[in-house]
């Protein structure tokens, strides 16, 4: 009875045999226990582990990875997200910069423009003071200063 029962368990080890994967000619997938009769690339079929345990292990292995996987793409994202504000930040300081500068150069001309004015009032036969305005007066124009100025 013992003997029967040890061959019983053992007769689905010995059921299993090796399972190719082949594509016919029509292209459709055929499964068979010979490699594939044109010399093609045969993948060996692997059914599914009869142990419940193998493939609840299986199961958790793949879900940990899909997890580990979604993690990966999730520090990637805020990696890339985190680049992507720094060279924004960066863009707006450097734009805040040239803006600034563009507003000293604007001061410094309107300076220049009230003491010119000034020394005309003052002087108005001096025709060099006159160039000098013009000059002044047109950089501030070229400048786009108006832009800087109160109420604009």
């Amino acid at each position: 009875m013992r003997t029967r029962i040890a061959l019983l368990l053992l007769l689905p080890g010995l059921a299993w045999a090796q399972v190719y994967k082949c594509r016919s000619a029509e292209g459709g997938l055929v499964y068979s226990d010979r490699a594939c009769a044109d010399g093609g690339a045969a993948e060996a079929f692997r059914p599914p582990p009869l142990n419940v345990v193998e493939q609840d292990e299986r199961q958790r292995r793949g879900v940990a990875e899909s997890q580990a996987r979604s993690r990966r793409r999730a520090a990637d994202e805020a990696a890339e997200d985190r680049r992507r504000q720094a060279q924004r930040r960066r863009a707006e300081q450097a734009q805040a910069r040239e803006l600034d500068k563009a507003r000293r150069r604007c001061h410094g001309l309107e300076l220049q423009q009230r003491r010119l004015r000034q020394s005309l009032a003052a002087t108005p036969a001096r025709r060099s003071l006159a160039e000098r305005l013009a000059g002044v007066e047109e950089k501030l124009a070229a400048a786009a200063c108006h832009q800087f100025q109160e109420g604009a």
